[in-house]
């Protein structure tokens, strides 16, 4: 099935056409964005002006001709900061509907907060934290604790909204201009103490205006991959780019850095914007989101079509906890049995908790990819998938951890080429996962039963149970005996025979699902 979601913004309209799979999880297929600016004349007015009402029109008109063309099956057509708080806004949404057909669904501030903050959290899975997601005519906060929201807001600190407030005729900023606004963000953000925020959150933003701050980071350090969902940014890199664009005019910034021409005439008020909030709310660190409301709406619809439609933000709220206690655990290991295992692993030191977190990501990827033995194109296809939680070195060490376990020859050769991405420990990691990869994926085929005990002489001792007569034991004793080297310990294993079986099968054997 494909559903369209068009977003009416201030600054941009947007329109992602999704495919829905069986098991409601989804992808987007094709994507448009046109600058129309609906939101300009709010700065110095109270109605949307109709010339932008006209464009945008005639920008639905194009969206409605390339959904039909791929046959979307349902269209959610959504309003935001400019609509909500023009005087002409039900104006605006009538001539939409007579004209296009699509009917404007317009949110609140506090909706439209809910759904950037579901869509960002479904790829990062970050329990505690501040999200943030700042759009052309309002900014949208969020603070959650272990996915729980405690605080939501919209605040009218858009970029538009701030450009055309503060900047000079030309696009620029003065350094009277750049004070002016840094105090008016500033003294519209609330506190951290009010808002309650906990040591161990993180900041986790969305929008095009922290995208485009990230893409032009990663072109000036010349990182070598096309993705900025999950990339870090540095309070010094904020600053450090906030004084290269700040004395910028549009044009300047557009001939000098890679920044698209949607977000030029903005960037500079959104650098503030995110300054701002990392200062005052003491952040160190952002997490960038490639995804947001339009990704929550979705997910949303597909839950529970009712809640869009009613607008109930209590309703809307249980949505939000029960989606996401759902998607941010459904890739633990437990999935695959190997709780056990892994923890006395942990207990002995032989693993550490981000290792196993890899492990279980890896373990998914694998139950879910088609066989192949074309590895560096799925090493490439592996740093471009999503995975909530991990850093992209992380990712990194996840890729070359599956191909590892296919071909040692490639894992190495692709570890020597990314290595400036990584530290010489994470070989290590990638090889201790790589060899679990390769040992559950025996256990798992076999449908065998497994346990790991040290011994007081610290060794390692793998006992294996098979279920069947035929078991590939030449094999296993090569990945244990590979195990002895990664580990640097002393590794054996033991398969009781079948008379023995029964009587061995004491506390600690892991029954473990086939499902590689």
């Amino acid at each position: 099935m494909k559903i369209s979601i068009i977003d009416i913004g201030s600054n941009t309209i947007k329109l992602v056409i999704y495919d829905v799979r069986e098991d409601n999880s989804f992808i987007g297929i094709h994507q448009e964005s046109t600058k129309v600016r609906l939101g300009e004349s709010l700065a110095f007015s109270d109605s949307l002006s109709e010339q932008s009402i006209l464009k945008s029109i005639d920008v639905l008109l194009l969206y409605r001709d390339i959904i039909r063309l791929e046959s979307a099956n349902k269209v959610v057509c959504v309003g935001t900061s400019a609509v909500r708080e023009s005087k002409n806004g039900k104006y605006f949404i009538d001539q939409v509907l007579k004209k296009t057909g699509f009917k404007v669904r317009v949110l609140s501030g506090e909706e439209e907060a809910y759904y950037s903050y579901l869509g960002a959290s479904m790829a990062t899975c970050i329990p505690n934290g501040l999200f943030f997601d700042l759009g052309g005519g309002s900014l949208e906060l969020v603070y959650t604790e272990d996915f729980k929201v405690k605080k939501a807001q919209a605040l009218p600190l858009g970029a538009l909204r701030l450009t055309r407030t503060f900047a000079s005729q030309d696009g620029s900023f003065s350094k009277k201009d750049c004070d002016n606004m840094s105090q008016k963000i500033l003294d519209t953000l609330p506190t951290k103490k009010g808002y309650g925020i906990g040591i161990d959150a993180s900041l986790v933003g969305a929008g095009g205006t922290l995208r485009a701050l990230g893409r032009a980071d990663q072109k000036r350090a010349g990182f070598p991959f096309e993705k900025v969902h999950n990339y870090r940014l540095k309070l010094s890199t904020i600053e450090s780019l906030r004084k290269d664009l700040s004395t910028l005019k549009p044009s300047e910034i557009s001939s000098r850095w890679p920044i698209d021409s949607t977000r030029v005439e903005t960037i500079v008020a959104g650098i503030y914007v995110i300054h701002s909030i990392m200062k005052k709310f003491d952040f160190d660190e952002i997490i960038i989101s490639g995804y947001g409301i339009r990704e929550g709406i979705l997910a949303s619809l597909i839950h529970s079509p009712s809640v869009l439609e009613n607008h109930n933000i209590e309703s809307l709220e249980k949505q939000v906890a029960k989606l996401l206690s759902y998607h941010c655990h459904k890739h633990d290991i437990s999935n695959f049995g190997l709780d056990d295992m892994v923890h006395n692993m942990i207990y002995y030191g032989l693993l550490k908790e981000r290792e196993v977190e890899i492990l279980s990501y890896a373990l998914y990827t694998l139950s879910t990819i088609p066989a192949t033995n074309k590895y560096y194109s799925l090493f490439y296809r592996l740093l471009d998938e999503d995975y909530p939680q991990l850093t992209y070195r992380e990712q990194v060490i996840l890729a070359l951890s599956i191909i590892y376990s296919k071909k040692i020859r490639i894992g190495e050769e692709l570890f020597h080429k990314y290595s400036h991405l990584l530290k010489p420990q994470n070989l290590k990691s990638l090889q201790k996962i790589a060899l679990l990869l390769n040992l559950t994926r025996i256990i798992l085929k076999t449908r065998s039963q497994i346990r790991i005990r040290l011994t007081e002489n610290k060794n390692v001792i793998f006992t294996v149970i098979p279920t069947q007569k035929s078991f590939p034991s030449i094999l296993l004793k090569q990945i244990i005996e590979k195990a002895g080297r990664i580990f640097d310990i002393p590794v054996q294993y033991y398969i009781p025979d079948r008379t023995n079986r029964l009587r061995n099968s004491m506390n600690n054997i892991i029954s473990l699902k086939s499902q590689l």
